[in-house]
């Protein structure tokens, strides 16, 4: 393993104390987004149980079942081509993603997991990130998701 040095370390501290403001940022941000976003059909948003407190480090939707995979990718490649936001799906089941776990879990299946995987699109979200960013990116957002279901 690898040890922290006193920099790095100082370092954190500084950024530890800022935590607060981060998730403070973010989850206006995202709430801004959830109002921008409301209603998009097609688009679960990310939830906040009433007993929880999201710190939105990723602000996760999910397409319906119909745009898993193949069109869930194809408003990433928009989102990225046409607006130049990059989307990314995190955490998809590892045993897919990671070569040396596929390889040592042949026949290995998670249906609810898998289909996550397919569903899942994290866009982006950071603390500094401007509101008129944000707006830019629900827009962005909108019309790839709007695009999606007028073609189909």
């Amino acid at each position: 393993y690898k040890r922290q040095t006193k920099v790095q370390a100082a370092v954190g501290l500084v950024q530890l104390a800022k935590l607060d403001g981060f998730i403070a940022a973010r989850r206006r941000l995202a709430k801004q987004r959830d109002e921008m976003l409301a209603g998009l059909e097609g688009v679960a948003l990310p939830c906040e149980p009433e007993d929880c407190y999201h710190s939105y480090y990723l602000y996760t939707c999910l397409v319906c079942d119909a745009w898993a995979g193949e069109q869930r990718d194809a408003i990433m490649r928009r989102m990225e081509e046409e607006f130049q936001v990059k989307c990314l799906v995190a955490n998809p089941p590892a045993y897919e993603s990671r070569r040396i776990l596929r390889e040592h879990t042949a026949g290995q299946r998670l249906p609810r997991s898998e289909n996550i995987g397919r569903r899942i699109i994290c866009l982006p979200i950071h603390p500094a990130m401007s509101d008129a960013d944000n707006a830019f990116i629900a827009a962005a957002f909108i019309e790839c998701v709007e695009s999606l279901r007028s073609d189909g």
